[in-house]
């Protein structure tokens, strides 16, 4: 075992080498630094001396601002990592000689992706000054904030993954990073594109229980009066799973699903926001409707109650999704290196 793992760290060196020995990459990794740093403190700027606001409510969005950043970029630079790596040599013949070693494909695999994922990983190291002042001053739990940073790294071990496969079954490296950059935005956009557009085929007519309230000119107590309408809802409950391995939705559900809301009824956060309309789709059309004998606000608390009722339970499920994608396209680009091979694509040259 020891043996197998030597064998692997060396082709992570190589890997790790060959992706952070350029000026451009130590370059790009200020450029990153300097991007979250201008959007901290321009934000604090805007709205603490411009706006009149308070610190603490100004530093209470500021996890999301520098996740959000974080993983924006990292959505764009993780997967280009590996989408090269083995086209990229094959292009350059140098994979030939790694595979005329005593090397297995798995091994190879294991390297490279680990190679390209600690490269990746470069990008929240650089921005750790800020995440850990955003997770101290975040109104969720610190352990939670955390989660999302850890959550964040496997996310972008899983673009790596993606990357890695689509590196493996094309021959041409320009073919590879493209495929890899579509298929990251497919699970960004095109999921929730394709949600929506399947609304018309989840909507469903329903009779729905409800109230008519009839006031009195005397000013005595209104008159209530239970009817049933016909109502049609979609019911998103059978298509939120399209909506679960969106990044940003994964880190939001972990945040704001967590974060204490003393003033619930006053205001929410972005990241609430973000994770509540996740919990609503999940949770489904609410159908009790109201009657005459519930008090005061009880109808609608009860719908509140409903449509939170998954607020922080969504967000494994989208990792699991990511998670899976992640491995079947390792598992892919292992068995692509197998040697020897059957048949070959046209333009590969193999040891």
């Amino acid at each position: 075992m020891r043996s197998w793992w030597e064998a692997v760290l060396v082709v992570t060196g190589l890997e790790l080498r060959q992706r952070v020995r350029s000026t451009r990459w130590w370059a790009s990794l200020a450029g990153l630094f300097a991007t979250v740093s201008v959007f901290v403190f321009g934000s604090l700027y805007l709205a603490v001396s411009a706006g009149g606001a308070r610190y603490v409510e100004w530093a209470e969005y500021l996890y999301l601002l520098v996740v959000g950043v974080v993983l924006f970029f990292g959505i764009i630079i993780a997967p280009t990592l590996s989408a090269t790596s083995i086209s990229g040599d094959r292009r350059d013949a140098t994979l030939a000689l790694v595979q005329a070693t005593p090397i297995t494909n798995w091994q190879l695999t294991t390297g490279k992706l680990l190679g390209s994922w600690a490269a990746s990983m470069a990008l929240p190291l650089a921005c750790t000054p800020y995440l850990i002042w955003a997770s101290v001053s975040s109104a969720t739990a610190v352990g939670w904030c955390l989660l999302g940073a850890v959550v964040v790294a496997l996310l972008f071990g899983c673009f790596c993954a993606i990357g890695l496969g689509f590196s493996a079954v094309s021959a041409r490296p320009t073919t590879s990073a493209v495929l890899t950059q579509l298929a990251v935005l497919f699970l960004v956009l095109g999921l929730p594109a394709l949600f929506g557009l399947l609304v018309p085929a989840i909507q469903q007519s329903h009779r729905v229980p409800g109230t008519d309230v009839m006031y009195t000119p005397s000013g005595a107590e209104p008159l209530c009066r239970e009817v049933t309408r016909q109502r049609t809802v979609e019911h998103t409950e059978r298509t939120w799973w399209l909506l679960a391995p969106n990044p940003f939705l994964i880190v939001a559900d972990i945040v704001g699903g967590n974060e204490p809301r003393p003033d619930r009824d006053l205001y929410d956060s972005p990241t609430f926001d973000m994770a509540s309309l996740l919990s609503e789709a999940r949770s489904g059309p609410y159908l009790d409707g109201q009657r005459c004998a519930d008090l005061d606000d009880e109808a609608w608390h009860r719908r509140r109650d409903h449509d939170e009722a998954y607020l922080g339970r969504s967000w494994y499920w989208g990792l699991g999704i990511n998670l899976m994608l992640g491995a079947g396209a390792f598992t892919l680009a292992a068995r692509r290196l197998r040697v020897p091979v059957g048949k070959l694509p046209r333009g590969v040259r193999l040891a």
